[in-house]
C-alpha cells in the first residue's frame, strides 16, 4: 500500500489536445431557450396551533333548608356528580393547555430562511424525491451578500431550481424543468460563472449574466447538462431568467450506472464503467472529455473544490474521492496541464459513504495564499465527521454535532463553494460555508462558522 500511495503521489500527467475542437457560437448557445420569470415570494406555511381557550366555571352556594332524608341523599348524589366533572375537565384543561403550549414553543434553530422541521415529508410533486440529488452553487454580489442556488429532483421526477438571496434571507422557487428527461434519483451537480467575466469582455449593464450549469444522467446514464441564465441588475438579484439543454447532452458520454457527480466550474467529475474517474472540462467554447486516470471505489462519492483562488482560473482544482481501497484521497494540480498529485488523510471510510468538501481562503490579503479545506462525511455509525486543515498542521478529523442529522440512505451531501468566475471573487469569509442533505426527507441546511456548526433549518419547497 505505501508503493501505491508514493505512485499516486508522482501524479498522473494531463495532456489536452483534441483533434480539432467543436466552436459554439453565442447563437448556437440562445438556441432554443425558453424564458422564465423568478418567483421572489415564498409561500408561508403556519405549522403553528390557532389559540385555544376556555372560560373558567364557578358554582354558587346554594343554601338549602332542611330536607326529608330522600331528598337530601339525592343532593349530595348530583354534588358528587358536578364535583367530579369539575376535576374531570381540570385535568383535561392542563392536558390541552400543557399541549398546546409545548407545540407552539419556537425552535431554537429556527430562522426566517428555513421552515420548521415537520415530522414527515411532504406528498406535493415539489417536495424532493427519496433518493435525490443535491447540486448547489452560488457567488458573492459583494463583501457580505451572495447568492445561492440549489438543484434538486421532485417527487414528479422533475429537476427545480431554488433561489436564496442573503438580502431578504429567502427561499423560492426559480424554476421547474420539465424536460429534462432525468433518470429517477439521479445524481446532481451544479457550478457557475459570470458570462462576460468567465469570456473576458466587459461587464456591463446590458452585459451581467449569471450562468448555472446542472449536470445530471439520464436513463441511459448519459450525462446531460442544463443551462439556466439570468440576467443581473442593480434593481433585482434575478430579473430575467433563460434555459435549455447543453451541449454535453448530446455527446452521449456514459457514466457508471453507480457513478455520482461533482462540480466546479469550469469542470465535472463522474465515473465510468470500469469504476475509472472521469472529467469533462470546458474551454475554447467547447466541452472536452479526458480519463484522470485515477481508480475509485464503485459509487465513491466526489466533491471538487478550487485549489486556490488565483489558480483555479488556469483549472486549479482539488479533487476529493474514495480510492477502491475505501481511503479517502485528495487529488490536486495547480492548474489544468499540471500532474495531479495526492494527498491523503490517514484513514479509510465506510464503503459509498456520502461526502462533501468546501473551501475558504485563508487570508483575504493574499490570493496566492493557502485555503481551508473542510470535508463532510458519514461514518458507518451514520454520524457527521469533519476532516479538515486550516494550518500546517495538516489533516485532523473531528466529529460534528448531532442536531446535523443523518443523511438518509442513498442520498448524498452536497457542500457550497462560491465560484471565482463573478464580478465579486472569493471572499475569506464563512458566510456561505453550507452544507446540505437529505434528512427525513426533506433538504436540511447547515451552516459553519470557522468553529462551530449550526443547522439553519430545512429549504422550503413548497
Amino acid at each position: 500500500m505505501a508503493g501505491r500511495d508514493a505512485a499516486e503521489q508522482q501524479g498522473v500527467q494531463r495532456a489536452y489536445s483534441p483533434p480539432g475542437l467543436e466552436v459554439s457560437t453565442n447563437a448556437e448557445v440562445e438556441q432554443g431557450l425558453e424564458v422564465f420569470h423568478g418567483d421572489d415570494g415564498l409561500q408561508v406555511v403556519n405549522l403553528g396551533l390557532d389559540g385555544i381557550g376556555g372560560e373558567s366555571k364557578s358554582e354558587a352556594q346554594i343554601k338549602e333548608p332542611e330536607r326529608k332524608p330522600a331528598r337530601k341523599k339525592l343532593w349530595l348524589i348530583i354534588a358528587g356528580v358536578v364535583s367530579l366533572l369539575v376535576i374531570v375537565a381540570a385535568i383535561v384543561g392542563g392536558v390541552v393547555a400543557s399541549r398546546h403550549r409545548y407545540t407552539s414553543s419556537p425552535s431554537a434553530s429556527s430562522t426566517p430562511s428555513a421552515s420548521p422541521t415537520p415530522s414527515k415529508p411532504s406528498s406535493s410533486p415539489n417536495a424532493a424525491h427519496e433518493r435525490s440529488g443535491i447540486g448547489v452553487t452560488g457567488w458573492w454580489t459583494g463583501s457580505s451578500k451572495f447568492n445561492i442556488r440549489l438543484i434538486y429532483q421532485g417527487q414528479d421526477g422533475n429537476l427545480r431550481i431554488m433561489g436564496y438571496h442573503s438580502g431578504d434571507g429567502n427561499w423560492s422557487t426559480l424554476a421547474t424543468l420539465k424536460d429534462t428527461k432525468a433518470k429517477q434519483g439521479t445524481p446532481i451537480a451544479a457550478s457557475c460563472f459570470n458570462v462576460p467575466v468567465f469570456y473576458f469582455t466587459p461587464v456591463t449593464s446590458s452585459n451581467n449574466y449569471m450562468q448555472v450549469e446542472i449536470f445530471y444522467l439520464n436513463d441511459q446514464d448519459e450525462i446531460q447538462e442544463w443551462v439556466f441564465r439570468e440576467q443581473q441588475d442593480v434593481t433585482s438579484s434575478s430579473a430575467q431568467t433563460h434555459n435549455g439543454s447543453g451541449i454535453i447532452s448530446s455527446k452521449g458520454w456514459k457514466a457508471g450506472t453507480n457513478s455520482r457527480l461533482a462540480s466546479y466550474w469550469p469542470s465535472v467529475i463522474y465515473q465510468d464503467s470500469d469504476n475509472l474517474m472521469q472529467e469533462a472540462y470546458c474551454a475554447n467554447l467547447t466541452w472536452n472529455q479526458e480519463k484522470v486516470g485515477l481508480k475509485c471505489h464503485e459509487g465513491s462519492a466526489f466533491a471538487e473544490i478550487p485549489y486556490g483562488v488565483d489558480t483555479a482560473g488556469s483549472g486549479g482544482e482539488r479533487i476529493i474521492y474514495q480510492r477502491d481501497d475505501q481511503k479517502l484521497l485528495v487529488a490536486e494540480r495547480a492548474n489544468l496541464t499540471d500532474e495531479l498529485s495526492t494527498d491523503a488523510p490517514p484513514f479509510a471510510i465506510p464503503a459509498n459513504a456520502p461526502m462533501g468538501a468546501f473551501t475558504v481562503p485563508r487570508d483575504s490579503n493574499a490570493p496566492h495564499g493557502a485555503m481551508n479545506t473542510y470535508i463532510i462525511w458519514q461514518d458507518d455509525t451514520g454520524a457527521l465527521q469533519m476532516t479538515w486543515v486550516d494550518d500546517s498542521t495538516g489533516w485532523r478529523t473531528s466529529s460534528t454535532p448531532a442536531s446535523l442529522g443523518r443523511p438518509d440512505n442513498g442520498t448524498d451531501i452536497s457542500c457550497l463553494t462560491p465560484t471565482i468566475w463573478s464580478v465579486t471573487s472569493l471572499q475569506s469569509d464563512y458566510g456561505m460555508a453550507r452544507c446540505y442533505c437529505l434528512v427525513d426527507g426533506h433538504i436540511r441546511e447547515v451552516h459553519y462558522d470557522g468553529s462551530n456548526w449550526s443547522v439553519i433549518g430545512n429549504v422550503q419547497l413548497d
